[in-house]
């Protein structure tokens, strides 16, 4: 029949070797590289783990041979490692986020949070998810680089080295306005 397609009887072993071999290797690679390979994602983390997904998928259904599949898992790994080794050397700024402030104190700072791509709405969701009451419960609402949002309550000291590196820190240089929001 023309419109068939055709099926080996083979095939299905094929694909099942393939997935176990595939996930396999993923495991060895990813006990090899470490636990931060999938934790904490920041872009580059996303990206890599995007990939990983589409090597696995086409791996898995015979789309590529295994061996490919092995080599782009062992490449992908490879590049994830040398990233976490060489971040401390200054290559965090290509590819990771800053950490952003969003909040200075009961201060909303709008210019920030437009640098984030991130509403009020989702500033105020996460305030209500950690429990403030008060914009006055607040020290200090960061973005972080792996794109959640840390809130530092208002109700004991705070050691300004934890926000060391947040742009729109007064610490940092970067000043910013005062909203017409927050004046008195």
């Amino acid at each position: 029949m023309d419109g068939d397609i055709p099926v080996s009887l083979n095939q299905p072993g094929t694909v099942a070797l393939s997935a176990l071999s595939i996930y396999a290797f993923l495991i060895l690679f990813s006990r090899l590289v470490g636990p931060r390979s999938f934790s904490q994602l920041t872009a580059f983390d996303f990206a890599v783990t995007v990939a990983l997904g589409a090597i696995v998928g086409a791996t898995t259904t015979g789309g590529a041979p295994l061996a490919n599949g092995i080599t782009g898992l062992a490449t992908l790994f490879l590049l994830r490692w040398l990233v976490a080794r060489y971040r401390r050397k200054g290559l965090t700024k290509a590819v990771d986020n800053s950490p952003l402030m969003l909040m200075d104190g009961p201060k909303i700072l709008p210019e920030y949070l437009e640098r984030g791509k991130i509403t009020e709405a989702d500033l105020l969701q996460s305030l209500r998810k950690k429990g403030i009451t008060q914009l006055n419960q607040v020290r200090a609402v960061v973005m972080e680089r792996d794109g959640s949002i840390s809130v530092l309550r208002a109700d004991g000291p705070l050691d300004l080295y934890l926000l060391k590196g947040v742009k729109g820190h007064p610490s940092t240089g970067e000043k910013h306005i005062d909203p017409p929001l927050n004046r008195d």
